[in-house]
């Protein structure tokens, strides 16, 4: 078999699997959990998507980790679930090569399933007073958000860094993390959040009509499930993530005043009290990381660095400490945040200064 045939195989193949997880999944009703490789095709694991959730504690692998799965692993999770697994054929000869790779699969079958990420990185950007707003001027508010997301993006690529933006819409703003997993994406993630309010108040020199949104940020880390919405008549949808992240992020900016930029003291699903540290020492290398991306052209101007820093009341030796925010919602739960402060410096024009200063944001205990 030439390479032409071997893609256009590769192809036919993946048609077929496509069609199939679809027809499985039900529009949702049901969820692929894991597959396996075996002779001349593969078996996989789907059941109804409640049972997922109410299996998720019972075996890690159910919503956790790669979804290609170990044999023994695949048994287990295959008699958790009490189902039997089902079989897809690659209809070629025994002898001859899977015409797929793991990683083909896999591009495929993750459209179909629930997955759980125990810690990642996410920015929810809101739209200040957006419901006062024309039509209008929501829509060109929220083209120009997702254009400084898109700008945003797309520099911090220039300098070689791992990066691939996924967004969800609130509605008024956008919840938005970074695809790929990692502490180090997770930095990444935050530079790009840096680097779009960098490009935002760059807008709003130029730009002073009500195109231009007032915003409030919170960031924060935390755990999340995902699922993929696809569409009726094929597998192209959107990404979206729910879970202690979003619920936590989505409770701290109501809280958030326009052009606040808070970070969430959540990590890890700890107490937010021990969370708290070791968001400290994320933003501290997140904000040395940061000072690296220097000369970013933004148009006709040039940003010849970003600095961040959370505030706090001056101590007598002159230092500053960082000032812990203790906030309770309207369900009476209590979130622990920070208050940051960026500073963009433009190489020919005079520096930006964005975020409350300390006083602002102090009485935002409660």
């Amino acid at each position: 078999m030439n390479s032409l045939e071997s893609h256009a195989e590769r192809n036919r193949v993946l048609e077929q699997l496509n069609v199939e997880f679809r027809e499985q999944w039900k529009f949702g009703s049901n969820a692929l959990v894991g597959w396996r490789p075996v002779e001349g095709g593969i078996d996989y694991i789907v059941v109804p998507a409640l049972a997922v959730f109410s299996s998720a504690q019972k075996h890690r692998r159910v919503v956790n980790g790669g979804r290609m799965m170990g044999r023994r692993t695949f048994a287990e999770v295959a008699e958790l679930l009490e189902t039997k697994p089902r079989h897809f054929s690659y209809g070629v000869p025994p002898a001859a090569p899977a015409p797929v790779s793991p990683a083909d699969i896999n591009t495929i079958f993750i459209r179909y399933t629930i997955t759980q990420t125990r810690n990642r990185a996410v920015f929810l950007h809101d739209i200040a007073g957006f419901s006062l707003f024309s039509p209008e001027e929501q829509a060109a508010q929220l083209s120009t958000l997702e254009y400084s997301l898109n700008i945003a993006e797309e520099k911090i690529a220039d300098f070689g860094t791992a990066v691939d933006l996924a967004r969800s819409t609130t509605g008024d703003g956008y919840y938005a993390w970074n695809r790929i997993k990692g502490e180090d994406a997770d930095v990444n993630v935050f530079c790009v959040l840096m680097v779009a309010l960098a490009h935002q108040a760059l807008q709003q020199r130029k730009i002073t009509n009500r195109q231009i949104p007032t915003i409030r940020t919170v960031f924060g880390t935390g755990s999340h499930y995902s699922y993929h919405q696809n569409n009726r008549v094929s597998a192209v949808g959107s990404d979206y993530i729910v879970g202690e992240i979003t619920i936590n992020l989505a409770r701290l900016i109501n809280h958030a005043q326009p052009n606040q930029i808070l970070i969430s003291g959540l990590k890890n699903g700890n107490a937010e009290g021990s969370g708290g540290t070791k968001m400290l020492d994320f933003f501290d290398h997140a904000a040395a990381i940061l000072e690296g991306f220097t000369d970013i052209e933004m148009g006709e101007l040039t940003i010849s660095r970003i600095s961040t820093y959370l505030t706090g009341e001056q101590k007598d030796d002159g230092s500053y400490a960082v000032r812990e925010l203790n906030i309770t919602d309207k369900h009476g739960m209590n979130h622990t945040a920070y208050n940051a402060k960026v500073n963009i410096f433009l190489s020919d024009d005079e520096p930006i200064f964005l975020g409350l200063q300390d006083e602002d944001a102090s009485h935002q205990n409660t």
